[in-house]
């Protein structure tokens, strides 16, 4: 059974002009205990962390805080914050589609003399954590690619095996994942519980980021153009009734989770415990699948969701923070116990290639699966660059137009309709962004 992991919490994307001048406010900052490290996290299991792994108050000379916060009210806590130069803290959790506003807003510290820790970090997190200016500005402790969990019960039904390499030529396409999708139809079951649920492995596996270095949108080909685009498979998920039909997070889609019905579900790594794993069992105990899963990695490499660790500028305390941040994203003994213990995949090629590799480690949830080899694959091809300030807002807007053109609704009856309108909201939304 694994400990409570760091979950992904959607964040809410705020302009920078909302912040106003907030860069002298910051080197402002101050708080009541100036021998206080104060840390603001997003999941009380980072709390857990602190008080599990961290130096002690007597080892360090001086105070650290946490506060749990969640990731919407901790940003609004946060740019008032910024916005007053008080009551701020000296580290921020952010997600990873959170935090690039503050990092590219001159608002975090410059983290560039812990660039020498980042050898070992996952590419895409580093480059992520990268400025548009050059500079590094966070340092992320966990990795979180997205992979297929599928429950093995209905793969050995329709497929004749559960295993997750045979498995894998099943999906390792989003061709043979239409493909598969129809078989598992015909035999009676559904490919996901929501046909939308595919559309984080699409944004997270871009190759362009939504906007450019020139304020122009971009919207990158994988999510209109072809047979096999975002648009076009959730389409023919829809109009074929391959998926369950259900709202993403929706009580369906969680009860789905336990049934007989739904084979599989896309999900970042965080997602495994978060949302299957707790939800593995009916509420009211008729139907369990835990130990009937296993993942791969499915027909795209992405990611979704991420914790990055930054330090708030103006702080008093900065040589204090950058040794925090530096501890939870290098010290081995936390980074291997937490992953091991947690099966959280963590941001040290090395320790996660050395848990792919221990052969006595195993999930119970998974099926005695060891999650790491797929883990490794999946993350070695996701690109960072394409993180955004606007990610959340502009991914959210997009998949209510390609629902839209799904079922076919007015405005929507093409791709290009349908994108001429998403457009048109952003256009609502967003003045600094060229939109044509």
């Amino acid at each position: 059974m694994m400990k409570k992991a760091i979950k992904k919490v959607t964040a809410v994307a705020l302009s920078l002009a909302m912040l106003g001048a907030v860069g002298a406010a910051a080197a402002a900052c101050s708080k009541e205990d100036d021998n206080t490290l104060v840390y603001w996290c997003f999941d009380s299991a980072m709390k857990d962390q602190v008080e599990e792994f961290y130096p002690s108050e007597e080892e360090l000379g001086y105070k650290v805080e946490v506060e749990v916060i969640e990731l919407s009210a901790l940003q609004t806590r946060l740019d008032n914050g910024l916005r007053t130069g008080t009551n701020l803290p000296d580290v921020v959790a952010l997600e990873a589609g959170a935090f690039k506003k503050y990092m590219d807003g001159d608002l975090m510290e410059n983290l560039d003399d812990l660039k020498e820790y980042t050898g070992d970090m996952y590419d895409y997190t580093v480059e992520a954590a990268t400025g548009a200016d050059g500079h590094l500005y966070a340092l992320a402790t966990n990795v979180t690619p997205v992979v297929f969990a599928y429950k093995r019960s209905i793969a050995e039904d329709v497929f004749g095996t559960d295993d997750p390499a045979e498995i894998q030529k099943h999906f390792d396409t989003w061709e043979h994942f239409i493909d598969s999708a129809r078989t598992l139809n015909e035999n009676g079951y559904k490919i996901t519980s929501s046909y939308m649920d595919m559309a984080k492995a699409f944004f997270g596996g871009r190759e362009e980021g939504w906007v450019d270095e020139n304020n122009n949108l971009v919207i990158d080909s994988s999510l209109t153009d072809g047979e096999y685009s975002l648009m076009e498979i959730a389409k023919t998920l829809h109009t074929e009734n391959l998926s369950h039909e259900q709202a993403e997070n929706s009580g369906t889609w969680y009860s789905d989770i336990s049934g007989n019905l739904v084979f599989g579900y896309f999900q970042a790594t965080w997602g495994i415990e978060t949302n299957l794993e707790r939800n593995a069992v009916s509420t009211d105990g008729q139907n369990n699948t835990y130990g009937d899963w296993a993942i791969i990695q499915g027909p795209a490499s992405a990611f979704d969701g991420g914790t990055f660790h930054c330090v708030v500028k103006g702080t008093n305390m900065l040589e204090q923070a950058k040794d925090f941040v530096t501890f939870f994203s290098t010290d081995e003994t936390y980074l291997k116990t937490w992953a091991s213990e947690n099966n959280d995949f963590m941001n040290s090629k090395s320790l996660m290639q050395e848990l792919a590799e221990d052969t006595e480690l195993s999930s119970e949830f998974l099926g005695g699966q060891n999650p790491y080899s797929i883990y490794i694959a999946a993350a070695e091809n996701i690109n960072g660059s394409i993180i955004t300030q606007y990610d959340s807002t502009i991914n959210g807007s997009f998949k209510t137009w390609a629902t839209n053109y799904a079922e076919g609704i007015e405005g929507a009856e093409s791709v290009e309709s349908a994108v001429a309108e998403f457009k048109n909201a952003l256009k609502n939304i967003y003045q600094d962004i060229n939109i044509a």
